[in-house]
């Protein structure tokens, strides 16, 4: 008779013999860094120099007292509250407490949307395209990898952290207010960064694990800012969302540090999470099982609906964040114009252009936000491809042509909705306030001319694809924002700034029939040569 020996059945990874489950930490610290040494380089310069570029346009849009008391009562609205931050009754035109109260969300949602994409980049999306494979085949602990994420953004969180307090500080702010904000900022992003590492272990996808951590943030942000209409100096409501921890260390008003602690305390507890729900996982698996096959769900029948499904919760996402955005847009019109009686400028500018002056300026600062869903909707080819998903597909009966020029196509429907739905939330926003119904459909319509200013980029997203180079469609995404909100600032040249197809598309104030033309033969041409280049080029 023989004896069968059945190996007790474990549950989660073990731990790597004749080590620890943080075995190797520090070596895939290096290896990200290495990885991300240009990317995170750039998010850095870009947040560091806001600190000082922020300040000087606050100065140059109210040189007076006056027209700053107008502006401190256009962000006592509603929507004012919504997009700022809270006010404390003190200080409210000194321009520090301007600085926080209208810079720190912008900075916050910044620095962690950094620390997000950063944490799931090391680990979820290792997972998935195998590289996590291979590191955990060699002497690297369980655990190694999210917490050389973790550290990784601590360290970048600090870098920024300093750097910002240095910069605000090089132009006058005090520098323990300068440090509270640039402190309570990244304070924010460290959570957020911490709720992706637990994102990351619920769901074996990880643009599910990367759109849960994003909804976090999102949630939180609306939390904050009902919270602080309710009572604008933050209600019992704002407490429950982190944003308002580091909004209320009261920075240029009355710092407090015991916000703080509170930043610290959740972010320390979110990573102990991220721990234990590593430890119950299997790898490449996730602690929320996946929903499975359904035998009864539509067939999807070509590749541009392939494409538009697998974009589908992007998609959902960003209309439903670009109508909020466009409501709180729209929303402000008439506290705008009641501004514009006190504040030179403003009504210089009203004067000359009128309100569809003020239309056109906010659907192109929507339109700018845009131009980074398309570039992420068409990337995922290149995506796809690195990851080994692309080959699937090409190896049945469809041509590398068809692949790119569907993912453009797809890019270009959702970039449809998103605009369409920014005009409409816009113009329900002024429309209601106003009390000028007509104003619905006319930004509606608005919203829709900026479509061949998106067919633009997602043309040279897809040269970026054909060349493996994404950085040359995020090139693109930089320069239409910069240009946009830096460009009389930084004293760029009229024909620069005319090269940025939205900053060229200035419906509802009139409609460039002739720009819009030529920016569609641009649009076909780009994609065209990317579809050349595309078809003869290895995959990889």
């Amino acid at each position: 008779m023989r004896a069968t020996a059945v190996a007790p059945r474990t549950r989660g990874y073990q731990a790597t013999p004749g080590g620890s489950q943080w075995t190797g930490t520090l070596h895939l610290l290096r290896l990200a860094l290495r990885r991300d040494r240009v990317r995170l380089s750039v998010w850095i310069a870009i947040l560091t120099v806001m600190m000082v570029y922020a300040p000087n346009t606050v100065k140059m849009a109210y040189p007076e007292e006056a027209q700053r008391w107008a502006r401190v009562n256009l962000l006592k609205t509603p929507a004012g509250m919504m997009l700022g931050g809270p006010m404390f009754g003190g200080n409210e035109t000194d321009l520090g407490a301007m600085m926080a109260n209208e810079l720190m969300l912008t900075l916050i949602i910044a620095t962690s949307i950094l620390a997000i994409l950063t944490v799931i980049r090391h680990t979820r999306a290792e997972e998935e395209n195998g590289a996590a494979e291979l590191m955990l085949s060699s002497v690297v602990g369980r655990h190694a990898r999210t917490y050389a994420a973790l550290i990784l953004i601590g360290g970048v969180n600090a870098i920024l952290a300093v750097t910002m307090t240095l910069a605000m500080t090089a132009i006058g702010f005090d520098v323990v207010d300068a440090a509270a904000m640039c402190l309570g900022v990244t304070g924010v992003a460290m959570v957020f960064g911490a709720v992706a590492a637990v994102t990351a272990q619920l769901w074996r996808q990880a643009r599910t694990a990367t759109g849960a951590a994003m909804a976090a943030l999102a949630l939180a942000a609306l939390v904050r800012g009902v919270g602080d209409v309710i009572d604008n100096s933050g209600s019992a409501l704002s407490w429950f969302s982190p944003i308002a921890w580091a909004q209320q260390m009261r920075a240029f008003v009355d710092v407090r540090w015991w916000p703080f602690a509170l930043l610290v305390v959740l972010a320390v507890l979110l990573m102990a999470a991220a721990t234990v729900l590593e430890s119950r996982r299997q790898y490449d698996a996730g602690n929320i099982p996946s929903s499975g096959e359904r035998p009864n769900a539509r067939p999807i029948r070509n590749v541009l609906s392939l494409h538009l499904t697998l974009q589908r919760g992007q998609t959902i996402g960003w209309t439903v964040g670009m109508f909020l955005g466009g409501l709180a847009f729209g929303s402000m019109t008439k506290s705008l114009l009641d501004a514009a009686k006190d504040n030179e400028l403003l009504a210089r500018v009203l004067a000359a252009q009128g309100n569809d002056g003020v239309y056109t300026t906010m659907t192109q600062f929507l339109a700018a936000a845009a131009t980074a869903y398309v570039v992420t909707a068409v990337m995922r080819v290149w995506s796809d491809e690195q990851s080994g998903l692309g080959e699937a597909v090409l190896a049945g009966a469809v041509s590398r042509w068809r692949w790119l020029f569907s993912a453009v196509a797809a890019a270009l429907i959702g970039s449809a909705v998103l605009v369409f739905f920014a005009g409409l939330g816009n113009g329900l926003g002024a429309g209601i306030t106003l009390g000028e119904p007509g104003t619905i459909v006319k930004l509606t319509l608005a919203g829709l001319a900026f479509v061949p200013a998106m067919a633009v980029v997602a043309g040279i997203a897809a040269l970026a694809v054909a060349l493996r180079h994404a950085w040359i469609g995020w090139l693109a995404v930089t320069f239409v924002v910069t240009s946009l909100y830096l460009g009389a600032l930084l004293r760029l040249p009229k024909w620069l700034i005319d090269l940025s197809p939205v900053g060229r598309t200035t419906a509802p104030s009139n409609v460039p029939v002739v720009a819009l033309v030529v920016m569609v033969v641009v649009a076909a041409a780009l994609t065209l040569l990317a579809g050349a280049i595309y078809q003869h080029r290895d995959a990889l």
